[in-house]
């Protein structure tokens, strides 16, 4: 009797265990001979499979409902993953979409087509302002309102589905809109059940943290870069050294920042015996076309690049999400004026540095 309880005993507790989740994807036959990818969402590997006959399948468990990655060549789609699911990916048309028999991904999809709806609708009526010819202000309260409304929707469906991944990943493609400081995201966080999870989210946070850290009246953070000729230079090398320091995030194949180059050049000759440091700061950039752009400009400041690979980016370190960005930091390393730009920047940075 023990020797049949003790034979019994694993296929009882297989039957107690997990259903294993299904992922299966159809995809171009082309592809076939490379590999689909399994990630979680901070881009983590998880599994690979071999491509066969326009098929790929990926089968585990997770320990509570995930979202995962899986990529095809240059096709990338999210799913969510729950135990016991089979989810099926279509990537022969677009958008690809997985859809799961009434799960997450059902849901996400069924929300998501409303979105593209609604937005629709309001491009729609927007077009017709145009060709009416409503005055700008007109079509801008039309755009503001319309668009209240879209995040009206997102806010419901964040609430209706707090417990789940669906409401943490509609909370991750808002917060930048509808809750853009730390005290809202945490406010959110502690609602939404799987926010702390969601790495878009948590990205986001983490840059507005940043950005907290290097705000207007902060001491500069430091990192490093390339001098022109490739040797390795600090931040520090320029700043908090008794001069004000005039910094200017750029990249060569960026229009708005060339036609800064100018008034940076101007302020550079005026000013730089006066107590004033021009730095540009190279960013995504290739090294020929960075030193090709300081030639044709005849740009005698000097320079730091950032290279694309490089783990330690100042332009992450100052939450630089668009360029130019220009600031201006004190003598003594205080941020004085970030977003500098043209003609307020020309008069700002003069009265700085020439007040006594």
């Amino acid at each position: 009797m023990k020797k049949f309880i003790l034979l019994a005993l694993p296929a009882l507790m297989a039957s107690c265990g997990p259903n294993k989740y299904k992922i299966e994807g159809t995809v171009n036959e082309q592809l076939d001979s490379t590999y689909a990818y399994l990630m979680t969402d901070k881009e983590e590997m998880l599994d690979s499979c071999l491509i066969s006959k326009g098929k790929f399948t990926f089968s585990d468990t997770v320990s509570d409902q995930s979202v995962l990655l899986v990529h095809m060549a240059q096709q990338r789609t999210m799913v969510f993953v729950e135990n016991g699911r089979n989810i099926q990916i279509n990537a022969l048309e677009a958008p690809i979409k997985s859809t799961d028999n009434g799960g997450l991904n059902d849901k996400y999809n069924t929300i998501m087509d409303s979105i593209a709806k609604q937005a629709a609708a309001v491009r729609e009526k927007e077009n017709k302002l145009y060709k009416a010819n409503a005055t700008p202000d007109s079509i801008r309260e039309f755009r503001k309102a319309e668009y209240e409304k879209l995040y009206d929707y997102y806010r419901a469906e964040i609430e209706a589905n707090k417990d789940n991944q669906v409401g943490a990943v509609l909370l991750g493609m808002t917060a930048r809109s509808l809750y853009p400081t730390l005290e809202k995201i945490d406010s959110m966080s502690n609602i939404v059940k799987y926010a702390k999870d969601n790495a878009i989210l948590q990205s986001f946070k983490e840059q507005l943290e940043q950005k907290e850290k290097t705000k207007e009246g902060k001491m500069f953070t430091d990192f490093r870069g390339l001098s022109e000729e490739g040797k390795v230079i600090m931040f520090s090398d320029f700043v908090g050294k008794g001069n004000y320091v005039l910094v200017d995030f750029w990249a060569s194949w960026c229009g708005p920042c060339k036609a800064e180059f100018p008034n940076l050049i101007q302020l550079h000759k005026k000013l730089k015996n006066k107590g004033l440091t021009v730095l540009g700061i190279n960013i995504s950039d290739q090294l020929d076309a960075f030193k090709q752009t300081v030639k044709n400009y005849g740009i005698e400041y000097p320079q730091m690049v950032i290279p694309s690979y490089a783990k330690e980016n100042g332009a992450k370190i100052y939450s630089v999400n668009s360029i130019p960005h220009i600031m201006l930091i004190a003598p003594d390393g205080t941020i004085l004026k970030r977003g500098l730009r043209g003609e307020e920047m020309m008069k700002y940075v003069e009265e700085q540095v020439t007040k006594k």
